[in-house]
């Protein structure tokens, strides 16, 4: 006897197969990127995938502080597509980790579950390259503070070579993109590359 759980998608709600994530309607709206947005700083290039609004940005909530862990798969191909976009090169792939606090909130590196995704479609090594010591998540921080809040709150595991991508869900200010890169960079990295699903 076959048994079929029902299941929904996560956006709209609305019945889809047992095994799919979201309908066929909120993922053709959601795959409509990359945008043409390139943004470069003192330590690295930046290229996105969308504007952090709408489905993009119900889908990243909805990743990390809804429990839809296999979300990943989805997040990931939006990494995925912004590299093939760009047609950049790269000889390991690492990302931000989460904070002590998200990861007891959460019990999951959020990006580190997204990097092993677009590692294994790229066919590039991923390496845990850099450790968080923040004590708490940036939620609820003014611009200012978010920039203040990352000083010195990531720390090197491994020492990096060559050029490295760094990937992380959403861009605000640009800091933590900038300390890690900074971090990446004065370890001996050769260049870093950053690839965001959001720019908010």
């Amino acid at each position: 006897m076959k048994v079929v759980f029902p299941n929904s998608c996560v956006l709209c709600g609305r019945t889809i197969s047992a095994f799919s994530l979201l309908c066929e309607e909120c993922e053709a709206k959601l795959f409509r990127g990359p945008i043409p947005l390139v943004e470069k700083t003192k330590w690295c290039e930046v290229y996105f995938y969308g504007r952090y609004e709408s489905l993009l940005r119900d889908v990243i909530l909805a990743y990390k502080n809804g429990g839809h862990w296999r979300l990943r798969k989805i997040l990931a191909r939006a990494i995925f597509e912004t590299m093939s976009r760009y047609s950049t090169s790269f000889d390991v792939l690492t990302w931000v980790p989460s904070s002590f606090k998200a990861l007891e909130e959460r019990g999951f590196d959020t990006m580190g579950m997204i990097a092993k995704v677009v590692s294994k479609n790229i066919h590039t090594k991923c390496v845990s390259l850099i450790e968080s010591a923040a004590p708490s998540t940036k939620r609820g921080l003014t611009r200012q503070q978010r920039r203040e809040s990352v000083r010195g709150m990531f720390v090197l595991k491994a020492k990096p070579r060559g050029t490295v991508a760094l990937i992380d869900d959403v861009y605000t200010t640009g800091a933590t993109i900038n300390e890690c890169s900074k971090l990446l960079l004065q370890a001996g990295a050769e260049k870093v590359i950053a690839y965001c699903i959001a720019r908010a």
